[in-house]
C-alpha cells in the first residue's frame, strides 16, 4: 500500500517582545487552562482585540479580496495614508521592541 503524506499547512510567524517574563508565565497557564497552545490562545486574544477595534475589518470581503502581497501593500500604504505619521521614528520603535 502507498504511504500518503499530510500536506502540511503554510503558517505566517510573528515574535512578540515581552516587558517581563513573568508575563510569559502566565500567558502558558492561561492557555494551558484553556487546553490550548500558547499561539492559539494569542490568536485567540488579537483577533478578539481586531474584532473590538474594528468589527468589519475582521474576516470582511475587504480583507478577503487581498489577493497578492502587492495587494495587500496596497492595502497598507492606504491605511497609512489615512492614519497619518505616527510622530516616532523607526528605528526607536525597533529598538523599544527588541530591548524595552
Amino acid at each position: 500500500m502507498g504511504k500518503t503524506t499530510a500536506i502540511p499547512k503554510v503558517y505566517t510567524r510573528i515574535n512578540i517582545y515581552l516587558p517581563d517574563p513573568k508575563l510569559r508565565t502566565q500567558i502558558r497557564i492561561a492557555a494551558t487552562r484553556q487546553g490550548v497552545t500558547v499561539s492559539a490562545y494569542c490568536l485567540a486574544a488579537i483577533l478578539r482585540r481586531l474584532e473590538e477595534e474594528s468589527p468589519s475589518a475582521v474576516g470582511s470581503e475587504e480583507a478577503e479580496r487581498t489577493e497578492s502581497p502587492q495587494d495587500a501593500a496596497q492595502a497598507l500604504d492606504r491605511l497609512r495614508r489615512q492614519t497619518g505619521p505616527i510622530g516616532v521614528p523607526v528605528r526607536e520603535l525597533i529598538a523599544e521592541g527588541r530591548y524595552g
